[in-house]
Parts: structure tokens; C-alpha cells; sequence
């Protein structure tokens, strides 16, 4: 058995948000990898209607948990779903649920969060920071906590181009925030008046995710520093590269999302800068990394008074690529790995001139839509075209910052976190970033995509059909080229023709 591993035997987990994409990755590899943990508890709340068993019912019947059913059949016995929710006191547990949870958890994840980088103020705030509080309070009353990590994002400080493992003071402080929120109340403003509020309030952050997670790390360094507790912070998660299931993927990720679209030809123009690093890191190196900063938080020495550690965990400087060199893999996995639902021939022009993408998104994307919609008028159908353009417009120019921003992120925590670890450990629970190539992590992403996002599983005779049709749509692609430069020229020639040739 491993240091980790004894680290977790006959533990009590608490984990927030463990339905959610990471949630689940990480759920998954506790129980798999560390098969004497005595109990994970998980706050799960009603859904559309849907009871809580029901809901964990659903998740571990997925694909991804097949590996950890055919080790332990019987690994649901030990997953203990409590009724609650994030945003309300004490998350609205039970008395005897909050009593258990207090008697018995000896380490926490706090994942839970909302992740929509439009969410209004309010509800952002409550979810990202409110609750926040709500676990330290409860943690502080845990008898045998041993270790509590707040998962937060590389991009909680993202006004900064280099990016420390340290927290960073805040422009706001939390009491200051919780008065600026209850303004929205007060005033009872409009969605407009919401929106211009929000802000002025944000100041340089870019949206009320990266806002909210940093004034949540401040709140963890001055309200939790007396417990075993640790920040974690990861940047954009994909694919897994192994683990529970290569490739395994969560289609409701933006990023993920919008690989979906250029793989089918939806999306043709990103606002992005190419030559940027693209900080995209695999799903289960993070739940790894993850899983060791509790065992590190533990074994620290709790009688020196510090900060709160800090694990900064992205691809950065130690290996590093572009989203240039993205588009290219992309580009020669087309054929390779064909897939079947293709409404265009994916090609994608990347801009990080906002004039240029105006031309080209409503080039590209508002009149085919526009046209297509027509056309699916005319034979009896539902257009749907022009609402898929709206909701990828607002995708686009919402990941545009991360697409666009490049940072320094400093990662000696993490580095000196690896080396703690003892050879099996490494094996076990790996989180080398430097154990891949992105040759290797985008085509095992891109295979992923298509076969748990687009539930496509294709024989060898539909890799034939997939990719003769892939083909035709590559020749309708140059005709349509062709036909639009003969335009354009024609264009030219008649406005030449007006302003020189009748002088």
C-alpha cells in the first residue's frame, strides 16, 4: 500500500459538486485507486424534480464508471448522497446529516461552483463565494479533519500576467461584496441597469467566475488559515489521457463544446490568438494532483503559522502549446478520425482582431444560418440555424478571454509535490504535465468527442462512409471557396470599373 493510499484508508470524504465533471473523474479514481476508504459523502441537490438517488443512480451508471464496477461491484454501497444545496445555510442539511458529516469527515473537497461566465452577480456570488464560508464554518467544527482543499481555477487572478502560488489580495473584501450584492435587491434593478452595475463592481476581471473564485481564495486565507486547508487551483480541463477511460469527456464544458462545433463544421472562425498557450490540462492528471495536495495539506507542519498553500496546476512553461498547433492536429485528425454528423467541412480561421471576427463570424456563421434556415423552410423543416448561431455567438465571445490571454504561472508547489511522492505513488497517481505529448492528448480529446460526446461508435465500415462523406464535403467546401473569391473579384472589377475606368 502507498503513502497515499494509507493516507485515505478508512477515511470519511466530504465532496461538494461531485456530479459535476471533476466531481465525478475524481469520485471515481478515490474509490478505484484507493479501495479502503471507508465512505464518500456527497451534497447532491433535487433536480427538475429528480430525487437525489436518482440523480446518483444516473451518474453511476455512466460509461466512465465501468473500470471501478468491474474491480468493486459494490462500490456504490460506500457513495452516501445528502440532500442539500450550496447557496442555503449550512447547505440545507439535515440537523443529522450536519451532525454526521461533523462527526465522522475527516477530509473535504470543496468543488462545487458555477462555471458560466455570464452567471448574474448574485447567483455567482452565492455559489462561488456564500458557500465557500458555509464549508469553512462546518469544517472548523469537523473532530477529525485532517485535510480541506478549495478547489479553485488558474484564472482566479487572471488580471495578473504572472501568476504566483500565493492569494492575492482582493479589490473587495467579502463583507464589502455581500453589501454590493444586496444593492442589486435593494434597487431592484432591471437586467440592463444589473448588467452595467456588474461592471463597474468587476473592474478588470473579464466576467463574475474569475471574480468571484478570487474573492472566494481571499476568504479562505483569512477565515480557514487555523485548519489543514489548501488551494488548488487548475486551468481548463479536457479529455482524460487515461483514466477511468481514455478519452473520457463532458460535453457540457465550454471548451469541450466548442470542439463539438468545429468537429461538425458549426463553428468556422474563433476569436482567439493563435501563438497564445492554450492552458487546457487532462481530467484525470488534475484529480490526481488533486488527491496528493490533501495527502501534502495533511502531513504539514501545523504549528508554524504560514499561508495557505497554493498548487498552481496547468500546462504553463513546462509544456507548453499553442492553439495554433491545436488547429493543426485538428486539421490532420480530420480524416484520420472521421466523424458521421458533419454539417460542414471543418475549417476554422482564428483572429484575435475583434474587427476581423465581426466580418468573419457574421460572414461564416450569420448568413449560412440565415440561408439555411430558408432552406429548411422551404422543405417542410424547423429551422434551428439561426438560434444555433446565437447560442454559439455567446460561446465564442464568451471563452474569447481565455483564448486570447497568454500568463506566466509559476508551479514550484506542484513540482516539489511530485517529488514527495514515492515511485508506486507516481505510478498510481501520476500528474506529471510533462508525461504526455499534445500530439497524443489531442487525438486521444478529439477521439473522446466523438465517441462519448457525439455517442459515436463507428466500425470499419462506417470509417469508410464517414470519411467519403467527410470528402464530398471537402470538394462542396473548395466549390463554395471558389465561388465566393470569384465574387469578391467580381466585386472588385465592377467598383474599379465605377471609380477609374468612367474618370
Amino acid at each position: 500500500m502507498t503513502e497515499i493510499q494509507q493516507f485515505y484508508t478508512n477515511q470519511s470524504i466530504f465532496i461538494t459538486g461531485g456530479t459535476g465533471f471533476v466531481g465525478k473523474v475524481l469520485i471515481e479514481k478515490l474509490l478505484r485507486s484507493c479501495s479502503k476508504i471507508k465512505t464518500v459523502y456527497i451534497l447532491v441537490r433535487e433536480k427538475k424534480g429528480k430525487p437525489i438517488q436518482d440523480r446518483v443512480k444516473e451518474m453511476t451508471n455512466s460509461q466512465m464508471f465501468e473500470p471501478l464496477r468491474a474491480i468493486d461491484p459494490n462500490f456504490e454501497n460506500k457513495i452516501v448522497a445528502m440532500s442539500g444545496d450550496i447557496i442555503k445555510p449550512n447547505f440545507a442539511l439535515s440537523d443529522t446529516n450536519l451532525e454526521l458529516l461533523k462527526k465522522e469527515v475527516s477530509i473535504v473537497f470543496h468543488v462545487a461552483a458555477t462555471t458560466k461566465f455570464n452567471e448574474p452577480l448574485k447567483t455567482a456570488f452565492q455559489v462561488n463565494v456564500d458557500s465557500v464560508k458555509i464549508m469553512i464554518n462546518i469544517c472548523k467544527e469537523c473532530k477529525n479533519l485532517k485535510a480541506f482543499v478549495y478547489v479553485s481555477t488558474a484564472f482566479s487572478n487572471c488580471i495578473y500576467e504572472h501568476i504566483e502560488e500565493k492569494v492575492y489580495p482582493t479589490p473587495l473584501s467579502y463583507e464589502k461584496l455581500t453589501d454590493l450584492v444586496g444593492v442589486i435587491d435593494e434597487l431592484n434593478m432591471s437586467r440592463k441597469d444589473e448588467l452595467e452595475f456588474t461592471k463597474l463592481v468587476l473592474g478588470k476581471f473579464p466576467n463574475t467566475y474569475c471574480f468571484t473564485k478570487s474573492i472566494a481564495e481571499e476568504v479562505v486565507n483569512k477565515s480557514a488559515k487555523e485548519l489543514p486547508v489548501c488551494i488548488y487551483r487548475f486551468s481548463i480541463a479536457v479529455a482524460a489521457l487515461k483514466e477511468p477511460l481514455e478519452g473520457w469527456v463532458d460535453v457540457k464544458q465550454g471548451i469541450t463544446h466548442t470542439l463539438v462545433a468545429i468537429g461538425l463544421g458549426l463553428i468556422r472562425v474563433l476569436y482567439a490568438r493563435g501563438n497564445a498557450n492554450m492552458e487546457i490540462v487532462p481530467i484525470d492528471l488534475v484529480c490526481n494532483c488533486l488527491i496528493a495536495s490533501a495527502w501534502d495539506t495533511s502531513s504539514s507542519k501545523k504549528d508554524e503559522p504560514k499561508s495557505v498553500q497554493v498548487y498552481n496546476y496547468v500546462s504553463g512553461r513546462d509544456n507548453p502549446g499553442t492553439w495554433y498547433y491545436l488547429r493543426s492536429c485538428l486539421r490532420s485528425l480530420r480524416f484520420k478520425i472521421p466523424l458521421n454528423k458533419q454539417y460542414y467541412f471543418p475549417e476554422t480561421i482564428m483572429t484575435d482582431s475583434f474587427f476581423s471576427f465581426l466580418i468573419l463570424h457574421y460572414t461564416l456563421h450569420f448568413i449560412p444560418a440565415i440561408l439555411g434556415d430558408v432552406f429548411l423552410r422551404i422543405l417542410g423543416r424547423k429551422p434551428v440555424l439561426h438560434k444555433s448561431f446565437k447560442k454559439g455567438s455567446k460561446l465564442v465571445l464568451a471563452i474569447r478571454f481565455f483564448l486570447c490571454g497568454e500568463w506566466i504561472f509559476d508551479t514550484d508547489n506542484v513540482k516539489s509535490l511530485w517529488k514527495k511522492l514515492s515511485e508506486n505513488d507516481k505510478k498510481l497517481f501520476n500528474f506529471d504535465i510533462t508525461s504526455f505529448t499534445w500530439d497524443e492528448l489531442i487525438r486521444i480529446y478529439f477521439e473522446g468527442v466523438r465517441k462519448f460526446a457525439l455517442k459515436t461508435e463507428l466500425d470499419e465500415e462506417g470509417l469508410k462512409n464517414a470519411a467519403r462523406r467527410l470528402r464530398r464535403l471537402y470538394y462542396v467546401h473548395q466549390v463554395v471557396r471558389g465561388t465566393f473569391y470569384a465574387i469578391v473579384l467580381w466585386l472588385v472589377w465592377k467598383i474599379y470599373n465605377l471609380l477609374f475606368l468612367r474618370l
